[in-house]
């Protein structure tokens, strides 16, 4: 694709070929990146300041580098710093952009799009509360401070939330492992009254 064709699909509606054979009307994958940062989608580190707002830690990365690249990349190409958003940069880019610069600028929008693409295909990752291992009692684990708990509460194909009975958890600290009823700590751990947390704690 042209410079102009992967930026278009980065900042606007574009036609997309679906599995049907058909093709479908796709928002601007820059939207469905940061649509994505709110939510679990493909977020393989994901997870929950407590109990609150998720926070998809995949997806706020993924959205900080192509800034932090895009900001980059124009200051090598003009000299100067770019002081609006990224957007907008790109649109710059598709019209202002030097002939030498374009094949380069290509292959960085084009991984920009594969990358975006494949954060948002992956298999649903598990539920991580920010609250203690009752086992270890440990919140966080490894050099990137993780939540250590993860509840995998999808179903085997990850397309829809699995009854409580079928859930498990492990905690990547200490390597212990519930399921079922086990997982009747949770609600008194998490200390609120979200109402998958309690469905899980009533389970017989």
């Amino acid at each position: 694709m042209s410079l102009k064709d992967t930026i278009h699909q980065l900042t606007n509606e574009h036609m997309t070929h679906g599995d049907d054979g058909g093709f479908h009307k796709a928002p601007p994958l820059l939207a469905e990146l940061r649509a994505a940062c709110g939510s679990n989608m493909g977020a393989q580190g994901g997870g929950s300041g407590g109990m609150g707002m998720i926070v998809n830690h995949k997806a706020v990365k993924l959205e900080n580098d192509i800034k932090s690249k895009a900001l980059a990349e124009h200051l090598a190409m003009t000299g100067n710093e770019y002081r609006g958003g990224l957007v907008d940069l790109l649109h710059a880019w598709s019209t202002a952009a030097s002939t030498e610069w374009q094949p380069y600028l290509e292959g960085v929008t084009q991984t920009w799009i594969n990358d975006i693409k494949e954060m948002l295909v992956s298999k649903r990752p598990p539920w991580r509360p920010s609250i203690p291992c009752p086992a270890c009692g440990q919140r966080f684990y490894g050099p990137e401070r993780e939540p250590c708990l993860a509840v995998h509460h999808w179903d085997e194909d990850a397309d829809e939330m699995a009854p409580p009975s079928q859930w498990t958890a492990n905690c990547d600290g200490c390597k212990a492992e519930w399921s079922g009823d086990e997982l009747k700590w949770l609600r008194a751990a998490s200390n609120t009254p979200t109402a998958n947390v309690a469905e899980v704690a009533e389970v017989n």
